[in-house]
């Protein structure tokens, strides 16, 4: 601490230089502070909160910090290594009176709590949390995005808490004047995301490991209206739909597009996945779907029938490498995002609703499949959805090519005039 005081006419003065990157927001190369005394160990400790605070502005004003939350943690840290923390306390005090005033009680109560170790907030683990994650990127971006979210709302591990989340979740079902209130679909996936943190929060021994706090209640899957989108917020094309959508891609000329919903009315595969075959993935047997969001999704579709003549024609014409050549990548090294907007455009001049999207054809194959009479867990395997029931899930080794060929050759769709 010698070197964050200095005597000046036999008073002990308070001194920290301020880094150059933050001098023009602080408005000074250095911070000083009369500390009021000749005591030069009385002047050490009157010192430290003061500079733990001037560090905590400088935090803020470099942007890398939530200022609230940084303060708060460079009290808590001048607090547990004071040789007289009662000293610290009466700071702290004064600190969170002075945020009370201008954020509210709530946040005042946080920042004391938080302060004096009575709270641990969750920010200090999320880079940590995030650092581990393997997902897309897309998906890293959006798991950070819901999380934070939920940071920013609770602030400390403590905050979280069974009825607190229910509160939550009624705040983000509201409408506001900025937004809609969150569909189930968005919801489901906000939780997900969630309990992914919670459970590394309970591994790094931080949150109660018998408890899971963010699970959706009940009254989350009753939202009305346009927010009501069922289980995962798509409904299916009706078959002879997803023929018009064909003909129209292809009438069009746009035969990228065209050979996109080919692929998907006959194998139920994502745009995504679809979108990431390899010339190389691809036989006349099967597609080796070797790029999935989910664990599941890494499969083998047996090639339909329809497809044959269809998967040759685009490996002989690839560019690329790719099945489908020539799509460009987004940031996220994703090749479906443009042609997916062509699908959307697509689609809308049809005048089909906002709930049938791309993903509607893979719903549209499962609901074909059912109606043939192909068992559940048989249709898991083949769109690469998790087993239904967890004997399956954790024992089953999956069915045979041939059986799924037998399964998919059931897929037909009505009055199809461009087939290949």
């Amino acid at each position: 601490m010698g070197s964050n005081i200095e005597r000046r006419r036999n008073t002990w003065y308070a001194t920290l230089h301020v880094p150059e990157d933050v001098r023009q927001r602080i408005g000074k190369s250095k911070l000083l502070l009369s500390l009021k005394t000749t005591d030069k160990r009385v002047a050490e400790e009157r010192a430290r909160p003061i500079i733990a605070q001037w560090k905590a502005q400088i935090a803020a004003a470099r942007g890398n910090a939530d200022p609230f939350l940084e303060e708060a943690l460079m009290w808590r840290r001048e607090y547990e290594e004071h040789d007289q923390p009662i000293v610290v306390q009466e700071f702290i005090e004064q600190e969170a009176d002075r945020i009370a005033a201008s954020r509210g009680s709530e946040a005042g109560k946080t920042f004391y709590a938080v302060a004096t170790g009575i709270q641990t907030p969750m920010d200090t683990f999320f880079t940590e949390w995030a650092s581990h994650l393997t997902q897309a990127p897309k998906t890293i971006d959006q798991m950070k995005k819901d999380v934070r979210r939920m940071i920013d709302k609770f602030v400390s591990v403590e905050a979280v808490s069974k009825q607190a989340v229910i509160e939550w979740v009624k705040e983000l079902m509201k409408d506001t004047p900025t937004r809609q209130g969150y569909s189930y679909s968005s919801l489901d996936r906000i939780f997900k995301f969630c309990r992914n943190f919670w459970r590394y929060l309970q591994e790094i021994e931080k949150a109660d490991p018998e408890k899971q706090p963010f699970i959706l209640p009940s009254f989350a899957k009753k939202t009305n209206g346009s927010k009501t989108k069922g289980t995962d917020g798509w409904e299916p094309f009706e078959p002879s739909e997803v023929v018009t959508l064909l003909d129209a891609a292809t009438e069009k000329e746009d035969h990228e597009l065209a050979d996109l919903i080919r692929l998907g009315m006959y194998s139920g595969a994502r745009i995504e996945e679809l979108c990431a075959l390899k010339v190389t993935d691809c036989t006349d047997e099967v597609l080796k779907i070797t790029d999935s969001k989910t664990e599941a999704g890494i499969r083998r579709v047996p090639l339909h029938s329809e497809l044959v003549e269809v998967v040759k024609r685009l490996k002989e014409a690839s560019r690329d490498s790719y099945l489908l050549s020539g799509l460009t990548f987004n940031k996220y090294g994703d090749r479906s995002n443009a042609i997916g907007k062509r699908f959307g455009r697509l689609k809308k001049s049809l005048g089909f609703p906002d709930k049938k999207v791309f993903h509607s054809i893979r719903k549209t194959v499962v609901t074909l499949l059912e109606d043939a009479g192909v068992s559940e867990n048989l249709t898991a395997d083949i769109v690469g959805h998790e087993k239904p029931r967890i004997t399956y899930g954790l024992y089953s080794g999956g069915h045979s090519v041939e059986r799924m060929k037998e399964a998919i050759e059931k897929v037909r769709y009505p009055n199809e005039r461009n087939a290949t």
